[in-house]
């Protein structure tokens, strides 16, 4: 019994690792020995009348039925390489597994911006106020183009920084339904007197926020001997950034039962440093839905009853179908390989029996979830139900497998 034990523990491992691969493949090479992240596509823009150039990375190895959430990154330049590499790392535990679409910019205060302000911080910004006009771009014209040429499905996220963020938190109050899912890095809502601050209560108080997924990261710049409590006093420049954060922050809370939000302050880094270590929280925080650590306990079989083994399969993967917006599943070849660990490696036949069960729960249609029943009544030694599976197999699809296994039992 030990060696069998040893062995369906390598082979649980072996699988899970094979999902893991087969989900983080996303680095390709080609003919020429190079590392390919992306592709380079663009389209013309009839709301902004010029070529917008976009970079895209799409999952490999995934069959063409198969649809994926899509991650909005402004700034691509700056920021697509970051996200793809921490994408790489993340799934498939810890985030769903995404198209990542990195737009480049043309005139990113015209369009990351709410408001026209021609001089603003000792500098021209007389194209800025054209945030409304770039949101057209991108729900009317970017998402449609996306959702046509790539496999993408109905569940949109959406990163920035800086102005971006800006452009990120306007996007929020103004028009949410465009995104699920919105992470802004230092935000700039300091531009325009606080304009975006200023109207962010009236906007939020005619709505409910709580299916939405929103993080804000907000760097130190408090300058010298500085807390939050002086800062807020102070009225120089180099503050301005932070005061406007710490009042949004205010608004955030005061409306705490309209909003799912996570606000974090990164004290040891600056308005360039904050980028990574945000992007990485951000990405953690906004797909805290996601993560299942409970089905971890079928390493420990015996520390759970049936019901503490299975029953989280239920709950969680209703709540990533809601959030997903489609019909989400555990993974087959899993709970499969799993309820045969808990009969072979274990010699648990009713915990067995439970996940073989919950296979036919989420699968009723596949033929292969009632040969699976049927291998497990044959080892039970029981031929009456072992039949009676193999023979549901063969209706459902004339599954050669249970033919020749009904044939074995003198069928």
């Amino acid at each position: 019994m030990r060696i069998k034990m040893k062995k369906y523990k390598i082979i649980i491992v072996l699988i899970v690792l094979c999902l893991y691969a087969k989900s983080n493949a996303q680095h390709k090479q080609n003919d020429s020995k190079e590392i390919i992240i992306g592709e380079l596509d663009s389209l013309y823009s009839e709301v902004l009348k010029e070529q917008r150039e976009i970079w895209v990375q799409v999952p490999e190895g995934t069959d063409s039925s198969k649809k994926y959430p899509v991650i909005y990154v402004l700034d691509a330049s700056k920021n697509f390489y970051s996200i793809t590499a921490m994408l790489k790392q993340l799934i498939p535990w810890t985030i769903p597994n995404s198209i990542i679409v990195g737009i480049t910019n043309t005139d990113r205060t015209r369009d990351f911006t709410p408001t026209n302000v021609p001089f603003q911080r000792g500098h021209e910004s007389k194209t800025s106020g054209g945030a409304r006009n770039f949101l057209k771009f991108v729900e009317q014209e970017l998402q449609p183009f996306i959702n046509n040429k790539y496999p993408a499905e109905n569940n949109n996220t959406i990163i920035g920084h800086s102005t971006g963020g800006l452009f990120v938190l306007y996007t929020f109050l103004n028009y949410d339904s465009v995104f699920d899912n919105y992470l802004a890095i230092d935000p700039s809502l300091w531009w325009d007197n606080e304009y975006l601050v200023k109207e962010a209560e009236e906007k939020i108080n005619t709505k409910n926020l709580k299916e939405k997924s929103l993080y804000i990261a907000v760097a130190n710049s408090l300058g010298k001997a500085m807390d939050t409590v002086k800062v807020r006093r102070d009225k120089t420049e180099s503050t301005e950034g932070i005061r406007a954060n710490l009042k949004f922050h205010d608004v955030l809370v005061k409306h705490n039962n309209k909003l799912n939000f996570t606000w974090e302050y990164f004290k040891s880094e600056d308005h360039g440093s904050v980028v990574i270590p945000a992007q990485y929280n951000g990405l953690r925080s906004i797909y805290s839905w996601f993560p299942f650590p409970e089905m971890w306990r079928f390493n420990t079989p015996k520390s759970y009853s049936i019901k503490q083994l299975t029953e989280p399969y239920y709950v969680h993967y209703k709540k990533l179908s809601m959030r997903m917006k489609r019909d989400v599943k555990p993974n087959w070849q899993l709970l499969n390989d799993v309820g045969f660990f808990m009969l072979q490696g274990h010699n648990l036949p009713k915990k067995a029996l439970a996940f073989l069960e919950m296979n036919l729960d989420f699968y009723p249609n596949d033929s292969n979830s009632y040969v699976a029943l049927g291998d497990y009544y044959v080892a039970q030694k029981d031929k009456i139900l072992a039949i009676e599976y193999y023979k549901k197999a063969i209706e459902i699809d004339g599954n050669e497998d249970a033919k020749a296994k009904l044939l074995k039992l003198g069928e």
